[in-house]
């Protein structure tokens, strides 16, 4: 049992919105589920912050006023591109379209959404990161073995 709650806070979301209370409520909602959620109302708060390296996945905003979500997930992914991604959006116009095509994303929840398919995208983007995790650390230690 020990274990299994090790794992669950190990678990961790990253969370941008620029609406705090919205913000606030979507951290209460991924804690309840035994998920870590660390959250920035700025991009550049989260480009400053040390994140997890292991079992992470993230949730941003679509249209925020400083950097759009896309361009924030862009920039973090030049140096690490294994990060699954979530968007929410409370636009449903063709700028929106065209930005969210520039990406790969695990889904695109639509504001207000359900928090079922909130936790749904939620684990899946963390099975996700796992999945990523293991296949690259494969990947490192056959490249060391070939040395």
């Amino acid at each position: 049992m020990k274990a299994n709650t090790q794992n669950q806070e190990r678990r961790t979301v990253l969370v941008v919105d620029d609406d705090s209370r919205l913000l606030r409520a979507l951290a209460t909602l991924i804690r309840s589920a035994g998920v870590n959620a660390l959250t920035f109302e700025r991009p550049a708060h989260l480009l400053a912050a040390e994140v997890p390296k292991t079992d992470v996945c993230l949730l941003l905003d679509v249209h925020m006023p400083e950097m759009n979500g896309v361009q924030l997930y862009e920039t973090l992914t030049a140096d690490r591109p294994a990060l699954p991604l979530i968007m929410m959006t409370g636009r449903d116009d063709a700028q929106t379209r065209h930005l969210l095509r520039r990406v790969s994303t695990v889904a695109v929840l639509n504001k207000p959404f359900d928090e079922a398919l909130l936790f749904d995208a939620i684990f899946r983007a963390l099975t996700l990161s796992r999945e990523l995790d293991r296949s690259d650390r494969i990947r490192r230690l056959s490249q060391t073995r070939s040395r």
